[in-house]
């Protein structure tokens, strides 16, 4: 199985997440199973029929089969060698109708170019390619119209229809396999680039445009009769000095661990994010500001216990706010920025609230005091 997939691949020179990944696996497995058909027609023709010169003519198929396979694994041009093989398989649908005569149904075959040629060339190609084609069909087969008589329905009649069926049905099942193959791998990298624009590339943490979001999916709720939610923001305290004294190297391995430090603690429906340089913002669904105090306790003790070995130790201040019917982003930030400010202004490596624009509450310390006990 390896081997097969080794080859029908070009050496896994195409992986399955790629457009032309599909092509290739088509154009592969056309040209093997031509192989041995026309092996079989030869050993058929040779010492069955006696028809040396079909014979010849399956010789020379396989020949041309052989060639385009080397030529596509050696230069991987899958649009060059899907355009050969339309040609190939056209030129044996030529010659066969027209050795075949109307005997036998041979002109079932003419069915499965349409699919092959849309398949392999794309719609626009694929149009033109079949409609010529077809044309130049019908102009050939009026020429020799009058050399042939009708013949009766055969057991090889119902032998090309059937196959010939069965071939399209097979074009039609790999062609949806593959459009459904190329929607998934789009879907899961739409999925990804999503992720991605909404991650923190640093700590792979909640970024600003995440947090906004959920901010305005939380103030919806609030406006609907959810209970409110409330916001944390966090500042590393003189964390330029540390940078300045380490390198912003060391600066982004300790905002790492930070973030790192700070999820755990978190619920599953809260959003931990980085708003901004060494500022972490919490938005804590359905939370009074007072159970938003205690995950801050928890948050500003776990990031002043975190070993930072020859770095020293970090510490952290919070504000906290909670957000009110008339909130919008901006009034809610800045609320949880000036109650950032409180903290910082006490003395650093605290937590403070602000309820209201006109009105300041310093910690809660009855809530902190439960939190210890």
């Amino acid at each position: 199985m390896d081997r097969y997939q080794h080859f029908v691949t070009n050496g896994f020179h195409f992986k399955p997440e790629e457009p032309e990944y599909w092509h290739t696996y088509l154009i592969n497995n056309i040209l093997l199973i031509l192989m041995p058909v026309f092996l079989f027609l030869i050993i058929l023709n040779v010492f069955v029929h006696k028809l040396y010169a079909i014979a010849l003519i399956d010789l020379i198929a396989i020949v041309i089969a052989v060639f385009l396979l080397r030529y596509f694994h050696h230069t991987n041009h899958v649009r060059k060698t899907s355009l050969l093989s339309v040609v190939f398989y056209t030129s044996l649908l030529v010659v066969y109708i027209l050795i075949s005569g109307p005997n036998n149904y041979s002109f079932a075959w003419i069915l499965i170019f349409p699919a092959i040629s849309y398949f392999l060339l794309g719609r626009d190609a694929g149009r033109l390619v079949t409609g010529l084609s077809l044309v130049l069909l019908i102009l050939s087969f009026t020429l020799f119209l009058p050399l042939w008589s009708s013949a009766d329905f055969s057991f090889i009649s119902l032998v090309n229809l059937l196959f010939a069926a069965l071939c399209v049905t097979i074009l039609i099942s790999f062609s949806e396999l593959s459009r459904a193959k190329a929607y998934d791998f789009i879907r899961l990298k739409n999925e990804e680039l999503m992720r991605l624009s909404h991650t923190d590339a640093l700590t792979g943490i909640s970024n600003r445009l995440k947090l906004d979001e959920v901010m305005l999916k939380e103030l919806a709720r609030v406006r609907r009769g959810t209970p409110h939610f409330s916001v944390i923001m966090g500042d590393l305290d003189l964390f330029k000095r540390f940078n300045d004294n380490f390198g912003h190297l060391a600066g982004d391995q300790i905002l790492i661990e930070i973030a790192a430090s700070i999820v755990p603690i978190c619920r599953l429906t809260d959003t931990v994010g980085r708003w901004g340089g060494e500022e972490f913002l919490i938005i804590c669904p359905e939370t009074s500001c007072e159970g938003a105090m205690i995950l801050a306790e928890k948050v500003r003790k776990a990031v002043e216990s975190l070993p930072l070995h020859r770095y020293g130790s970090v510490t952290i201040s919070l504000g906290v706010t909670c957000s009110r019917l008339d909130d919008d982003i901006n009034t809610i930030i800045q609320r949880a920025d000036k109650a950032l400010y409180l903290a910082k202004s006490a003395g650093r490596n605290q937590v403070r609230s602000m309820q209201s624009t006109n009105h300041q509450l310093s910690l809660d310390e009855e809530a902190i005091e439960l939190f210890n006990n």
